[in-house]
């Protein structure tokens, strides 16, 4: 936790554990950067498969867990802003699900920073409106994940098969293709 020192605030810093331990079965798909300069940290990026499981969902959480994948923690030193760190982090992170079969990554904005709205876009995710979430298609069933009123739910699609589709939701588009 050293390392975060100045990064990110402490009470954040603690839930990082997942990313920062030994592997294990609960944990095996979280994944934790750390970006230095001359040896000091300078920023981080975390992140894991989400868990979500339904009883009525026919698809198993594991492969769930394998295909969505979330963007938990990104932070870079104020010092070092606007200098390709977040960027480098974000498609290191975003390359490492893609190449372990993971096909959507998602990241939750918090409302009130808005200027990360088209920091996500440049880099190629979709945002969508405060508190609205996300709708996925998860076999035959249609459902919204990562509801909020305090966030915007950024998404990327790391594989051509993953697509929206137009959706009769309040939410609009439906994420498809995560589980063909």
């Amino acid at each position: 936790m050293d390392l975060l020192k100045d990064t990110i605030e402490q009470t954040d810093a603690e839930a990082l554990g997942l990313y920062l331990s030994e592997p294990s079965p609960t944990n095996r798909f979280g994944i934790g950067l750390v970006a230095e300069v001359n040896g000091t940290v300078v920023g981080i990026a975390a992140g894991a498969g989400i868990v979500l499981g339904l009883p009525e969902l026919e698809v198993p959480e594991e492969e769930i867990t394998r295909k969505i994948g979330i963007l938990d923690v990104l932070a870079v030193d104020p010092a070092y802003r606007r200098k390709g760190i977040g960027a480098l982090l974000c498609d290191t992170l975003v390359t490492t699900f893609q190449d372990g079969g993971h096909a959507l990554m998602l990241a939750q904005l918090a409302a009130g920073k808005h200027s990360l709205v088209p920091l996500y876009e440049s880099w190629g995710w979709t945002v969508g409106a405060i508190g609205a979430g996300l709708a996925i298609e998860i076999g035959p069933h249609q459902l919204v994940i990562s509801e909020d009123p305090d966030t915007r739910t950024a998404w990327a699609p790391l594989t051509a098969k993953v697509r929206t589709i137009p959706g009769p939701t309040p939410w609009g588009s439906i994420v498809s293709g995560l589980f063909d």
